[in-house]
């Protein structure tokens, strides 16, 4: 009553690791799609897109960094919103042909008002480049 090891099914071992090996790699896919979608969420932000324009723009900034001035890196930072009140700080380096500098973008909007604050500095030195109502021309494309 015993089957002799020829006479027994061969398991397809090649073909279960190849299953396996495109599982896990579409997991992996899905995870860095997942990543990236998140941290393109964040630069659509009112206080990022309005900071790095208006650090684009910034004479104060062109003058430290050059012009064109680009986003350099990730953008990091924190959201918050409760009763109708919303708080937006956001971090992140920009680029020009003079070097690099760190931004830092602060928001906060309710149903009596907004207000931006748009930091720029580098080697432990910093200034204010804009201080007013949270709204800028790219918000409205």
């Amino acid at each position: 009553m015993h089957t002799p090891p020829a006479a027994r099914a061969r398991f397809p071992v090649g073909t279960i690791v190849l299953v396996v090996l495109l599982f896990s790699i579409a997991i992996a896919g899905f995870a860095v799609a997942l990543v990236f979608t998140i941290f393109r969420l964040l630069d659509r932000q009112p206080a990022h897109v309005c900071g790095l324009a208006l650090v684009q723009r910034s004479p104060a900034a062109i003058a430290l960094l050059g012009s064109p001035i680009e986003q350099h890196g990730m953008t990091g930072g924190r959201s918050s919103s409760s009763n109708g009140e919303g708080y937006e700080r956001w971090t992140f380096w920009v680029r020009g042909p003079r070097g690099d500098a760190f931004v830092v973008s602060e928001g906060r909007r309710s149903p009596l008002g907004s207000h931006l604050e748009v930091r720029i500095g580098r080697n432990g030195s910093g200034q204010t480049i804009y201080s007013g109502p949270l709204d800028c021309p790219e918000l409205h494309h």
